[in-house]
């Protein structure tokens, strides 16, 4: 018990982009009953011998006028909670919320002092205003950074850096120490404060100045600082950098902004207010993976992390940094679609597919999801129910050099067989024989046809022969395809990975196999004509457009006539082929499969 509780109280929780405090709040509540069972425990063996737990408990009862439920959230707040935003306005929101949290489980004495409250701690330490993505984040970084003069004059800074941070992780601790002594203390806790925010100030403004003069920018110093608002991790959390080699956990949901993306109303992008240095994700061109790097160099060995970013991190060329970045650990990842019901709730939530990313260093391990759909009046049983994750994916990935997604052994075996080392894009060819799809659209469905449907989305692969384009055509309308486009896509987008990089050898079918496939083409380009009619579609940047409005839904029982010839080519099972029609048949064949639920 005593260990456990003092392991609980060094735990360090951060959330790197906190905004209101949603994730802190989170995390108070999950380690509340941790503490209060700890105490609860202490106070059982205390009755038995009173020698036990004496120090932890007399940090309760004798300090202490509000009850223990109070300085078990004062304690968590103070020992556990760690936040930063670059808004100060957020900041001040996360405080609020968590002294509400205190606030409500107190009894009120109307007729003490302080009508019997504690006075609410001091977390200006812990939820800090700053840029997360400006500023030294580890010693490393800092050391990168002493080019300047000769070897005595970087030596010198150097000293007086280690030195001023050693003064503030001291001033800290000292704080944190007289808010959990008698509350008429105040003195001493002013005393405290005052030392910290002088010593805290005088060290940043030795990092910032030095900071300044390696950047070679238009800025001038003052302007500098308010447009980059640096943040420097080794110096605001030096005891947990330093000391601890980063935090415990990292949890959160980062601005998922693009770097250098012009602002409709201000005509600025992030980029021209601020530069981001240093990072290897840069080239990914959105804050989230900038925050995701940055999170991981600040987080301890035996990391525990986790953060909510879109599906796009883990299967688009953009974000392989990214993938890289991450590839070492052992992973969790779940993915969700934005239809029929989102991840985050509400109106004013973007149509992204998310990703929940949880990394750990104990094992090199990766489980995934696949990508999960759910009905609104579901979500309450979302985690419960829908997470079921994979065996390990791992060689899957480096067969496809893709994450891939799946959540059963069934799934990863259908994957590993269609896996070939020849792709289609090895048998295109300039020519008339041409298969048309659409790069957007078809929420359920992709659209793929043998004649032109006009859409100013589509596009055109060609074929040496017409036998060729027809095969493919199949193909890529199969249920097979369309269970490997949400294994490795971003289920938004139809890209070249999907298309191009498809794997399948078309010299390897047999003749038999071939003639039916071309026979299925045939009724299948009859059936999905029949099914379509023109409309008028207006684009943004185009108008009005007359194309041909296509429902592949209605053309299904003939599609899965193409699995069950590819059932034979890829000597899949029966239990594979059921699976492969069957794949997201709820949402693929609309709401009349639902009526009984």
């Amino acid at each position: 018990i005593l260990h456990f509780y003092k392991a609980l109280q060094h735990v360090s929780i951060l959330d790197p982009t906190c905004g209101s405090g949603a994730f802190l709040f989170a995390a108070m509540n999950i380690l509340e009953p941790l503490y209060e069972t700890c105490i609860s425990r202490m106070q059982e063996f205390h009755e038995k011998n009173p020698l036990l737990f004496k120090p932890e408990l007399e940090e309760i009862s004798n300090k202490y006028r509000s009850n223990i439920q109070y300085f078990i959230f004062k304690s968590i707040i103070l020992r556990n909670l760690y936040g930063v935003d670059i808004m100060v306005e957020a900041t001040e929101i996360a405080k609020l919320r968590l002294f509400l949290k205190m606030v409500a489980v107190v009894e009120v004495d109307m007729r003490a002092d302080n009508l019997g409250l504690d006075p609410l701690p001091d977390i200006d330490f812990n939820i800090r205003c700053g840029n997360t993505l400006v500023g030294y984040a580890t010693e490393a970084e800092l050391q990168k950074d002493l080019t300047f003069g000769d070897f005595y004059a970087k030596q010198e800074f150097e000293d007086k850096v280690n030195t001023q941070m050693e003064i503030v992780a001291t001033a800290f601790n000292r704080f944190k120490e007289v808010q959990f002594r008698q509350s008429e203390d105040m003195a001493a806790f002013k005393e405290a404060k005052g030392e910290l925010t002088k010593r805290l100030a005088t060290l940043n403004d030795l990092l910032n100045k030095h900071m300044y003069t390696t950047i070679a920018n238009s800025y001038n110093y003052e302007a500098w600082l308010k447009s980059h608002q640096p943040f420097h991790w080794l110096a605001e959390f030096y005891e947990i950098i330093h000391d601890n080699g980063g935090f415990d956990v990292i949890i959160g949901n980062p601005p998922y902004v693009e770097y250098k993306k012009k602002n409709k109303e201000t005509g600025k992008s992030i980029f021209d207010e601020y530069e981001v240095r240093n990072l290897k994700t840069l080239s990914c061109g959105n804050l989230y993976a900038f925050v995701l790097e940055r999170s991981i160099k600040i987080s301890l060995l035996n990391k525990y992390f986790g953060m909510i970013v879109p599906t796009s991190s883990i299967c688009t060329e953009r974000m392989e940094p990214l993938q890289k970045k991450i590839l070492g650990y052992g992973l969790y990842i779940s993915t969700f679609g934005f239809r029929p019901a989102k991840l985050f709730d509400g109106d004013n939530s973007a149509n992204i597919h998310l990703s929940i990313i949880l990394l750990n260093s104990k094992d090199n391990n990766i489980y995934t999801t696949n990508h999960i759909k759910w009905n609104a009046s579901f979500r309450d049983y979302l985690f419960s129910t829908k997470l079921a994750y994979s065996p390990d994916v791992r060689q899957l990935l480096c067969k496809y050099n893709k994450f891939i997604r799946s959540k059963s052994k069934i799934e990863n075996s259908v994957l590993d067989k269609i896996y070939s080392i020849n792709k289609i894009e090895n048998y295109l060819e300039r020519s008339n024989n041409n298969v048309y799809y659409r790069t957007t659209g078809g929420l359920h469905y992709r659209v793929f046809t043998i004649f032109p449907t006009y859409s100013k989305k589509e596009a055109i692969l060609s074929f040496s022969t017409k036998k060729n384009a027809k095969l493919v055509f199949c193909l890529y309308c199969s249920n097979m395809w369309n269970m490997f486009y949400y294994s490795v896509s971003n289920c938004l987008d139809v890209s070249k990975y999907e298309i191009y990089d498809f794997p399948f050898d078309l010299n390897s079918i047999s003749n038999e196999l071939k003639q039916n496939l071309i026979n299925i083409s045939d009724s299948l380009n009859k059936d999905i004509q029949s099914n379509s009619f023109i409309s008028i579609r207006n684009y943004k940047n185009v108008g009005p457009v007359e194309c041909y409005q296509v429902n592949m839904k209605l053309s299904k029982p003939i599609i899965d006539e193409i699995d069950k010839v590819l059932a034979k080519h890829y000597g899949f099972t029966d239990e594979e082929l059921d699976f492969i029609i069957n794949y997201d048949i709820k949402y693929r064949m609309g709401d009349e499969l639902n009526e009984g639920e």
